[in-house]
C-alpha cells in the first residue's frame, strides 16, 4: 500500500514538473512597443530613403519626409510616468517621397491584422532575418498629393496633423 501511495505522489509531483517545464519553456508574447511621435518619424527619415513602404498593389515607396499621429485611442496609447506625453503603438503618418508624392499610411509597432512588417537593413531585402522595425497597413495606402515641395507639403499636411492630433488627445490613454 505504501508502495502505490509513493507512485502515486511521485506520479503527481512529476506532472507538476513536467507542467511547470512547459509553462516556462512557453514563450509569452513580447509586450507592446511604444513609441513617441518624434521617435516615429525619426525612425522613417533615417530609414525611409532605404525603404519606405507598399501599397496594396505592390507598388513601393521611399520616405524623405515623415509627420506622425497617434491613433488607435486608449487601447494604443499610454502616458509616460510622469504624464507630461503620450506614446503609441499605432500611428497615422503623412509621409512625402522625395519625388514629391504624399501618402498617409497606418504604421504600428506591433504585428496585427492586414500588418505587413517592415525591416530596414542596409542592402538587404523587407524579408531579411531580425526583428521589424514597424508594421504599416499597404491597404491603408492614401495618396494626398503630387509634386509637392517640402514646404507645401508641409503646409498641406499641418491641419490634417492637427485635427487627428486633436482627435486623439480627446481620448484617454489606457496603456493597452
Amino acid at each position: 500500500m505504501d508502495f502505490v501511495r509513493s507512485l502515486t505522489t511521485m506520479i503527481a509531483l512529476f506532472s507538476l514538473v513536467l507542467l511547470a517545464a512547459a509553462s516556462a519553456g512557453a514563450v509569452p508574447k513580447p509586450p507592446p512597443r511604444f513609441w513617441g511621435v518624434s521617435r516615429c518619424e525619426q525612425t522613417l527619415q533615417a530609414y525611409g530613403d532605404v525603404e519606405g513602404g507598399n501599397t496594396v498593389d505592390g507598388h513601393g515607396f521611399h520616405i524623405g519626409l515623415a509627420v506622425c499621429v497617434g491613433a488607435g485611442g486608449p487601447r494604443a496609447c499610454k502616458s509616460t510616468p510622469d504624464r507630461r506625453s503620450r506614446l503609441y503603438s499605432r500611428f497615422t503618418v503623412l509621409a512625402r517621397s522625395p519625388d514629391g508624392t504624399g501618402r498617409s499610411f497606418t504604421l504600428a509597432t506591433r504585428p496585427g491584422l492586414g500588418l505587413v512588417q517592415q525591416r530596414h537593413i542596409y542592402g538587404a531585402s523587407n524579408t531579411s532575418a531580425g526583428p521589424p522595425d514597424y508594421y504599416m497597413s499597404p491597404a491603408s495606402v492614401r495618396l494626398l498629393t503630387t509634386n509637392a515641395t517640402p514646404a507645401r507639403f508641409r503646409s498641406l499636411v499641418a491641419p490634417i496633423a492637427a485635427r487627428l492630433t486633436q482627435e486623439e488627445n480627446a481620448t484617454g490613454c489606457t496603456g493597452g
